[in-house]
């Protein structure tokens, strides 16, 4: 192809690149240059081969795909980078079908970045059941197996040079069909092309560096000022938009997570930092945020929380899994979505319109059945135990279905359902009134048990709403709940009630309102959402502000009342007050507190996600209690054993196959089996039993040697098979009444140990010779850490310094006077630096500035037995290899927590839902948006 002239060829390019854009970016770019490049003819000509990439030769244009296609038709071959996101992208498979559908598969290249390609040869079809980087919509595509070339040893962030000799074996392997000449022809060509190149640019050289050294050196400073210049502006740039993210986060997180994003993609700096974590931590209680289409018209939950209808202004029915993400259905109807509700079961959805249509969604089947229309449009709807479906439209009318779709009973002139539901195992009908009003039917026959025309709304300025079961109906004024129920009929006592007593409000204007039928009480303000739980004898009752989505126009509880769904315009946002951060992760591990004292379990990580932590376990489910605990993410179950009431330092062996516990006097070895822990081997100190002190922590190394510290402020040193330690570093002191704080590096070999002046020495554990002494002026150190290789110290001190030593410089990196007052914690490399406050409050610090970056706070347990303290006495913590915290608490339960930026970074994507549009980046960062998207 590349071989005609401008004027033989029949396409306007060689090839057509398609790819993803969040996976293959920077690759894609990288072969279209080295297509361009390889095998030119000659200097001058610009380019070997035209190849078709959208961010490079698309211009702007309203109608995309349409402008797509026509690029798609003036190619000559198509060359598809695959890779699971590829596979996964709706764009590239569009790509995939219209070239199928016309030049197919003799023009198609593979290029694999990522994921598994597998010929099953068979079938004569790729091996679907291990290919990952395809979509199944190439199935049946290639008749024999095709060539394929191999990218997925480049990195998408550093692709390298062009002249790579690995890269340049791909582009002539991928360039040789689209010249149409062999690939051995092609390589001489290009090598031949570079040595006559080469010896002009030598010649150029000699005349052009006289000139260069010249201007060089007035070059070089003016290139320092613009790159400072330039770097001063990236970073008052990202400032603005940290600063606008964290005005923007109470009423608009989506956009202000974009924001914070964007800002520290423009400069890593401690403000940008500090404002992701802040977002990340903030509006604890949310789940997700997602769009629709259309402005939201109604919301309901299924009856087991797991899924959560969305319907909306242009009839539109979307059915969202309980993360809020996970699309499981859609489906529509002619008019504006008024009403939807799921059947107990959760099989099936039912919706209603504003022009009275209604119909009938299989979620297993992937159907809709319509059913006979209503009179006028559909106000509420409800499904009953037997599978029946009711369904009231705005002028009364009710509507009784079989659950086969057969209409079988209508009754007119009766109340506008705001809540229609199933009551007395489906032996009655109740339908609730937006004014306070509403109606008791048997089914099937609708006979009127009860009708009720009370009227209690006040004159204006209220917002009314009935709660799921119809038992509770209330309104909101000037900040008070005022709530009415039915009256009681005989036989019918589960008919409804009054709802329970709610705190006043803060003077805010309320625009909607939502009630559980288990207490809670959910308001729409201008500000965001105000929850309130009801009062109990002796409490006040709960009040708590979901921020971050504006002024809702829909607020929906769950039957549980433990999720809230709420709409504003066209986003969506699911809440779960079981949920405490959105930062943490749970895994089912409840710790219990049998102790009286303050205690803070044990905790050590090791390889492969593994945790082991000393404490009672809830609930313990062996048939003894134990208080050494192995889990991790791959395992099936707790591995337990121990035979100590308490261990007071934990470590894993390098391979993680030995779980080290230290108690009173000794060190015991546990060897980490499939399903069980083995006690092996224990060693105890080198010392008269009357002097045994507890461990504080355990450093092993990866010849098997046992690095030991214990708070008299000894270093012991134990050999792989040794029965007694000795002694590297001897004890500071002989109180038993006073303990010294101790830590190790994470090889062994440096070891910091407070001393009874207040000052820390750090040691040289093979030799045992001191090599420096630090104090913190004026303070007792009250938390230390030795991290990065053991050239860090961290240091807390009583009056709220937190500082970083430097080992080598043997000096102060930094010094915060913020006041702090809590324990430190950090990685081995020492980039994750974490404390934890007697309260509760987790912080990460910037270590190499020592700005506070903040973070959130540790939840208090449901039970505990020790007296005096806060929650942070009662937490063990520790950062493992990959960055993540874990913690601790008696009483409470076992955490992850996310610290990484990365990971902050993906979960504020998931929140956002989307990337920043063209007039966004505009307005708020003033210059013409950049291809990549925010979140890919």
């Amino acid at each position: 192809m590349a071989g005609q002239s401008a004027s033989q060829r029949t396409h306007r390019y060689d090839a057509f690149l398609s790819y993803s854009h969040a996976a293959d970016s920077a690759k894609a770019d990288h072969l279209r240059r080295g297509l361009q490049n390889f095998a030119r003819s000659s200097w001058r000509q610009l380019r070997a081969l035209r190849i078709f990439l959208d961010n490079a030769s698309l211009a702007a244009n309203p109608g995309l795909w349409p402008e797509i296609e026509r690029q798609l038709a003036d190619s000559g071959a198509f060359i598809l980078l695959a890779c699971p996101r590829s596979a996964d992208s709706e764009w590239v498979r569009k790509e995939i079908n219209w070239w199928r559908a016309g030049p197919g598969a003799r023009r198609m290249l593979i290029v694999v970045t990522g994921g598994e390609l597998t010929w099953d040869h068979g079938t004569g079809d790729f091996d679907w059941e291990r290919t990952t980087c395809l979509p199944r919509t190439m199935a049946g595509m290639f008749s024999d197996e095709p060539r394929w070339v191999d990218l997925r040893w480049m990195s998408e962030q550093d692709p390298g040079s062009l002249r790579d000799s690995r890269f340049q074996q791909c582009v002539a392997d991928l360039a040789a069909p689209l010249h149409d000449r062999p690939k051995e022809d092609l390589i001489g060509a290009d090598v031949t092309r570079q040595r006559r190149t080469r010896r002009l640019v030598r010649g150029a050289l000699a005349v052009i560096t006289a000139l260069a050294v010249t201007a060089g050196l007035g070059w070089v400073n003016a290139v320092q000022q613009r790159d400072e210049a330039q770097r001063q502006a990236l970073l008052a740039t990202s400032r603005q938009l940290a600063a606008t993210a964290l005005n923007l986060k109470d009423g608009n997180l989506r956009l202000a997570s974009l924001l914070a994003i964007e800002a520290y993609r423009m400069q890593q700096s401690p403000e940008a930092i500090a404002t992701l974590n802040r977002l990340s931590t903030d509006s604890p209680h949310l789940v997700s945020m997602t769009s629709s289409a259309k402005d939201i018209s109604a919301i309901a939950f299924s009856t087991d929380d797991k899924a959560v209808a969305v319907g909306d202004e242009g009839g539109a029915v979307a059915v969202r899994g309980a993360d809020g993400r996970t699309l499981r259905a859609r489906t529509s109807l002619p008019g504006r979505i008024t009403a939807v509700g799921f059947s107990t079961d959760g099989k099936r959805l039912a919706a209603g319109d504003d022009k009275g249509n209604v119909g009938v969604y299989d979620l297993t089947r992937k159907t809709l059945r319509r059913l006979a229309p209503l009179p006028n449009g559909v106000s509420s709807l409800g499904f009953g135990m037997a599978g029946q479906l009711a369904v009231v439209d705005e002028a009364g009318t009710v509507a009784l279905y079989e659950e086969s779709g057969k209409k079988v009973r209508s009754k007119r002139r009766g109340h506008s359902g705001k809540v229609t539901v199933f009551q007395n195992v489906g032996s009655h009908l109740l339908v609730r009134d937006g004014v306070g009003g509403g109606a008791l039917y048997t089914v099937p026959e609708l006979r009127t048990v009860l009708n009720s025309d009370e009227f209690v709304l006040p004159a204006g300025q209220y917002v009314q709403a009935v709660s799921n079961s119809g038992h509770c109906f209330g309104y909101l004024k000037f900040g008070q709940l005022i709530s009415t129920g039915l009256p009681k009929r005989k036989g019918h006592e589960s008919l409804a009630g009054t709802c329970p007593d709610f705190p006043a409000l803060p003077n805010e204007e309320a625009r909607s309102l939502a009630l559980s039928d288990n207490g809670r009480m959910a308001v729409g303000t201008a500000s965001g959402i105000t929850v309130a739980d009801a009062q109990t004898k002796g409490e006040t009752g709960r009040l708590r502000k979901l921020t971050g989505v504006g002024r809702p126009s829909l607020l929906k509880f769950s039957d549980t009342g433990s999720r809230l769904v709420s709409a504003h315009g066209r986003t969506v946002a699911l809440w779960d007050f079981g949920q405490f951060s959105r930062t943490a992760h749970a895994h089912g591990l409840s710790l219990s507190d049998d102790q009286t004292m303050i205690h803070s379990p044990a905790l050590a990580t090791g390889p492969d996600g593994q945790v082991a932590w000393s404490n009672l376990m809830q609930g313990d489910p062996f048939d003894k209690e134990t208080n050494l605990h192995v889990w991790s993410p791959k395992r099936r179950g707790l591995l337990v054993g121990g035979d100590a009431l308490l261990y007071d330092a934990l470590a894993f062996s390098p391979d993680g196959r030995t779980l080290y516990a230290g108690t009173g006097g000794e060190v015991q070895s546990w060897q980490v089996q499939d399903t069980r822990l083995v006690k092996r081997h224990t060693v105890t100190f080198s010392r008269r039993q009357d002097d045994y002190r507890d461990p504080v922590m355990i450093a092993p190394r990866a010849d098997g040697t046992l690095v030991i510290t214990t708070d008299d402020g000894a270093v012991h040193v134990a050999d792989p098979s040794a029965q007694r330690t000795r002694i590297a570093v001897p004890r500071g002191t002989g109180d038993p009444q006073r303990g010294l704080l101790s830590s190790l590096s994470d090889d062994g070999r440096t070891a910091a140990v407070e001393n009874t002046k207040g000052a820390v020495d750090l040691y040289d554990v093979d030799s045992g010779r001191k090599l420096q002494s630090v104090r913190l002026d004026g303070e007792q150190v009250n938390s230390l850490a030795l991290a990065a290789g053991g050239n860090a110290l961290f240091l807390e001190g009583s009056k709220g310094t937190f500082a970083r030593w430097d080992l080598d410089e043997q000096r102060f990196r930094w010094q915060s006077a913020e006041p702090n007052g809590a324990r430190v914690t950090a990685s081995a490399d020492g980039r994750t630096v974490i404390t934890l406050s007697d309260g509760g409050a987790l912080s990460r610090w910037d270590a190499d500035t020592g700005d506070r970056l903040g973070g959130p706070d540790i939840p208090l347990p449901l039970r505990t037995l020790s007296g005096i303290g806060g929650i942070g006495e009662h937490t063990g913590f520790m950062v493992d290899g990959t960055g993540t915290l874990w913690t601790a608490t008696e009483g409470g339960e076992v955490l992850s927590w996310d610290f990484s930026v990365n990971s902050w970074i993906e979960g504020l994507c998931r929140i956002a839902d989307r990337n920043l549009t063209a007039a966004e980046w505009r307005r708020y960062v003033g210059t013409i948006p950049p291809p990549r998207p925010t979140c890919g």
